[in-house]
């Protein structure tokens, strides 16, 4: 059992370098469990390759990357990736209903057997209507499909939520929606929020942690 004041996430000395450029460069950081943590910094800055890092996309050039205190690159990664929902920019949203993009996952793994309460309860956690299932995933609009993406990494039950500019091309009004309801899940379901931003007075409210990335390096913290 993870002792409740250990960091859910610990980089030590983390490099990335690909292609000769250094993305990454000697990044130390914990993120204490129940965090609400808001990375900002310029376009290219590094924001988007960290969050990789904390769902085992990329592998760290040097230096350890750990979750609950193990290895997150272990044997057990796929579990791990459930309890580490990430939610990109641009969610996938494939051919089908919301329905089958909600339980995308049971094409690899068949003991995911969510009811149909689950399901339901997924939508209204992200004030998507019940009575969507039916619907063609790929007619909603942006918004709806950032929140269709995030209903289904709910499923998971994750213990993380890694999002990557969720509010990035929605109108002002659309946005605050989102980043309401995100806190407001972050509150209910006691989850531990990483969120990247290029921007950051529209994110302050419910943050607990800020840090600013420039060039690969942590310029403020």
């Amino acid at each position: 059992m993870t002792d409740s004041h250990s960091p859910i996430f610990r980089l030590e000395n983390v490099s990335l370098k690909i292609s000769r450029k250094l993305l990454l460069e000697n990044i130390s950081l914990d993120i204490s469990q129940g965090d609400f943590m808001l990375i900002t910094g310029p376009s290219g800055s590094g924001k988007t390759t960290l969050l990789r890092m904390l769902n085992g996309l990329h592998s760290p050039t040097s230096g350890n990357v750990h979750y609950n205190g193990k290895p997150i690159l272990n044997e057990n990664l796929a579990q791990t990736r459930q309890e580490i929902g990430m939610v990109f920019q641009n969610p996938a949203v494939f051919m089908g209903s919301v329905r089958e993009n909600l339980l995308l996952r049971q094409r690899w793994d068949a003991s995911f057997l969510p009811s149909e309460k689950d399901t339901a309860d997924a939508l209204q956690n992200v004030d998507l209507a019940g009575d969507m299932l039916n619907a063609d995933a790929r007619s909603l609009s942006g918004g709806e499909k950032q929140r269709l993406a995030l209903a289904r990494v709910l499923l998971n039950n994750p213990k993380a939520l890694l999002l990557d500019e969720p509010t990035a091309n929605l109108d002002e009004a659309l946005a605050a929606q989102i980043l309401e309801r995100i806190s407001k899940l972050k509150h209910d379901l006691g989850l531990t929020v990483v969120l990247v931003s290029h921007q950051s007075s529209a994110y302050m409210e419910g943050i607990s942690r800020n840090i600013q990335l420039d060039k690969g390096n942590i310029t403020e913290h």
